[in-house]
């Protein structure tokens, strides 16, 4: 069955609200939106809230409320807009910018600092931010993705080569400049991830990897639990709205991370929360069906949003492990799963479409993941691959298990089917197990295991996001050394050689003409199993203004305020 609905979504309302004076200062006008709780449900666990060690979606969205980077997004065009950063410029070449920091923007207040006052961001905050980032630590898995071989003396800085950074000059208290290597187009986008948010010194050498205070619009609050997060107002943020009234307007944000996405929507139902990311597969038609009158009431209680995202989902192989070492094996057991049998009968039509071309979703324009040469069903050729691979009708072929995550059961069912799949198909065993999400992440890092069930949301609205994925300069050569993000451990120099041009390419076409073929490849080689595209559903209730939903699951609470 394909169930499919239109999408019900209205504008939020325009409302000429003005400020008032007063704050916790008594310098800042205070808007009349002020005031309120947005509460949101995640189902996956956060290990950290340390920038560097981020590896989800939902610790990059806690993570991004706290810090404030350079850069940010819109978060309804995915554009660049001002940060930390007020203005910049860039050089003809595209080689070299040069930023200006907002001054009198300061640091969250916290017990570390002297008086408790959180001093002002300057441009040695910058400084101590990105060497930081480009040091050598058993917890910092954002060096490779963000800065190698694109800051001048970045790699040598790292490698302990050099005592600074080349690339970096501090010209004053709030202006600096960044040489890259190459000219990019992503670069100045990837500065607006949280792993690159600024943090102090002072702050870093007090907690350390158990850091949780920034210069972002909220703070963490003690009272969180592993289960509640909870972020209250920072007071002191920096930027106003368009009136000149203190941001953010809420006084505090909670996210719940519950066992499952089915009790997300209980919540939801029983109005306790105000956003559901995910709706459970099954459970789709009978929340549009039980709560319709909701979606089309005048103004609607509820608003329903579904619409493509940057967002895949795909099995991963251990490409150093036996049998997963044999390209033959990998591609057998590509052409042997029905990816339209799984969106059809186990998601019930709630994906955007089998990932039958590569990783990349078909949300980026200019590049048309269709001209990707992927797996379709064909039995007969799995057969042969796997006979070729020297497991004729599947047999000698050891017992496998592919690793998922629990809070979702959809992972299960998914799992099972193609469990069915393989052994009808193959005639070959697939177990799988399920632990939390922070368990099956340290594991698939350290290269323990077979197949690892992924899925990955774009941090920057660019193909190379997901292809940055397999860059195999960065696996170690310890077969359980932390391998990120690079889990499936794939080594290929070919690859490595279209992802470079690509990446360091200002030029789209070209840049994209070069992404094309290192996913080409990467599909040609089988390194990981697409399943599908995304594209939940989310639930929101109507009383929520100022957020925008957009495709990559970016969320800017500055601005959201509820009304009654």
């Amino acid at each position: 069955m394909n169930f499919n609905i239109s999408k019900l979504l209205l504008a939020s309302s325009v409302l000429l609200i003005g400020c008032k004076n007063g704050g916790n200062n008594g310098n800042s006008k205070q808007s009349e939106k002020n005031g309120g709780t947005f509460v949101m449900a995640e189902n996956n666990e956060i290990a950290t809230l340390y920038p560097l060690s981020i590896t989800s979606q939902v610790e990059g969205l806690v993570t991004s409320q706290i810090y404030e980077a350079l850069i940010r997004l819109d978060s309804k065009t995915l554009d660049i807009v001002p940060g930390l950063a007020e203005k910049w410029e860039m050089s003809k070449d595209g080689r070299l910018i040069t930023f200006h920091l907002v001054k009198g923007a300061h640091f969250q207040d916290d017990k570390c600092y002297k008086d408790g006052k959180g001093p002002e961001i300057t441009t040695k905050d910058v400084k101590f931010t990105l060497e930081n980032l480009a040091t050598k630590t058993d917890n910092n898995y954002q060096f490779n993705t963000i800065l190698r071989d694109r800051l001048a003396g970045v790699n040598e800085f790292f490698d302990k080569k050099a005592t600074s950074i080349s690339g970096l000059k501090i010209i004053d208290d709030y202006t600096f400049s960044l040489e890259l290597l190459n000219p990019s187009l992503s670069f100045i986008k990837m500065l607006a991830n949280p792993s690159v948010a600024i943090i102090n010194e002072t702050a870093f050498k007090a907690y350390g990897k158990d850091l949780k205070t920034g210069a972002g619009p909220f703070m963490y609050d003690a009272s969180s639990t592993k289960d509640r997060i909870v972020l209250v107002k920072n007071p002191n943020y920096f930027m106003k709205d368009s009136a000149g009234c203190a941001l953010p307007y809420l006084d505090t944000v909670v996210v719940l991370v519950t066992p499952s996405i089915e009790d997300g929507l209980s919540l939801f139902e029983d109005q306790k929360i105000d956003l559901i990311n995910t709706l459970p597969s099954l459970r789709v038609k009978d929340v549009v069906e039980k709560n319709i009158k909701e979606f089309i009431s005048h103004p609607p209680k509820s608003l329903l949003q579904r619409e493509p995202e940057m967002f895949s989902q795909f099995y991963v192989f251990n490409t150093k492990q036996k049998p997963f070492d044999n390209v033959k094996v990998r591609q057998a057991i590509n052409y042997a799963i029905d990816k339209e049998k799984l969106v059809d009968n186990v998601l019930q039509g709630q994906a955007i479409g089998a990932a039958i071309y590569g990783i990349t979703p078909n949300t980026f324009s200019g590049y048309d993941i269709k001209k990707i040469h992927g797996y379709n069903l064909d039995i007969a050729k799995a057969k042969k691959l796997l006979a070729e691979a020297g497991f004729p009708d599947g047999k000698g072929f050891p017992e496998v298990s592919i690793l998922l995550n629990t809070g979702n059961s959809r992972n299960s069912s998914v799992a099972v089917e193609i469990q069915k799949q393989l052994k009808t198909n193959l005639n070959i065993n697939v177990n799988f197990e399920s632990v939390s999400n922070i368990q099956k992440y340290d594991l698939q890092m350290h290269g323990k295991g077979d197949i690892f069930r992924d899925a990955w949301v774009a941090d920057f609205p660019s193909p190379e996001s997901f292809l940055s994925l397999f860059a195999g300069d960065i696996v170690p050569t310890d077969a359980e050394g932390t391998s990120f993000p690079n889990t499936s451990r794939y080594q290929n120099p070919t690859y490595d050689l279209y992802f470079k041009k690509g990446r360091d390419s200002n030029i789209r076409d070209s840049s994209y003409s070069y992404f094309m073929k290192a996913e080409q490849l990467l599909m040609d080689d089988a390194v990981i199993i697409p399943l599908w595209y995304e594209g939940s559903y989310r639930l929101l209730t109507n009383n929520v203004k100022g957020l925008n939903l957009n495709a990559m699951r970016y969320y800017d609470l500055t601005k959201t305020y509820k009304v009654k």
